[in-house]
C-alpha cells in the first residue's frame, strides 16, 4: 500500500481541544456552584424548620399585643405591621415603625417575618381562629387616623 492511497486520519487541532477543555471546566464550575447553593439552600431550610416553634410563639405574643394596646403605639405597631404581611397592598407599612418598637417586639417580628417568608401557607393559617383574629385586628385599625409615617 501506498502513501498515496493511504487514507488520512483525522487531525485533532489544538483549538478543537482548547475549546472543549473551557467546555468541561465551565461545566465543572456551574456544578460546583450549583452544589454549593443547593447545599446552603437545604442548610437555610433545616434553620427555618428549627425556628417554626419560636416563631410561632412570637407570632402570638405579637396578636397579644396588637389586640391589647398598651397605649404608647408599640400596639399599633405591631397591629399594622401583621396587617401588613396579610395584605400589604390593602395595609401599607412603613417599615421604618419597626425601629420604634422594643427590642422584644422587634426580634418577634423578625421571627414572624421569617414565618411568613419560609411559611408555605398564610400567617393567620398558622394559628387557631386565625382568620377571626385578622378581622379583629382589621377592627381595631378602623377608628383610629392613619399615621403620616406609615
Amino acid at each position: 500500500m501506498s502513501d498515496a492511497s493511504a487514507i488520512p486520519l483525522p487531525v485533532k487541532h489544538p483549538t478543537n481541544d482548547i475549546a472543549r477543555a473551557r467546555r468541561v471546566r465551565d461545566e465543572s464550575e456551574i456544578e460546583q456552584a450549583l452544589a454549593a447553593r443547593m447545599a446552603l439552600h437545604e442548610h437555610w431550610c433545616s434553620e427555618q424548620k428549627a425556628m417554626i416553634p419560636q416563631a410561632q410563639e412570637a407570632l402570638v405574643r405579637l396578636l397579644k399585643a396588637a389586640l391589647h394596646g398598651t397605649g404608647d403605639g408599640q400596639s399599633e405597631i405591631c397591629r399594622d405591621f401583621l396587617l401588613g404581611l396579610r395584605n400589604g397592598q390593602e395595609h401599607l407599612f412603613n417599615l421604618s415603625r419597626l425601629r420604634r418598637l422594643e427590642i422584644e417586639q422587634w426580634q418577634d417580628c423578625m421571627a414572624v417575618l421569617q414565618l411568613h417568608q419560609y411559611s408555605l401557607s398564610p400567617l393567620h393559617l398558622a394559628i387557631q381562629d386565625g382568620e377571626r383574629i385578622w378581622q379583629q385586628l382589621k377592627l381595631t385599625s378602623l377608628p383610629r387616623a392613619r399615621h403620616a409615617d406609615s
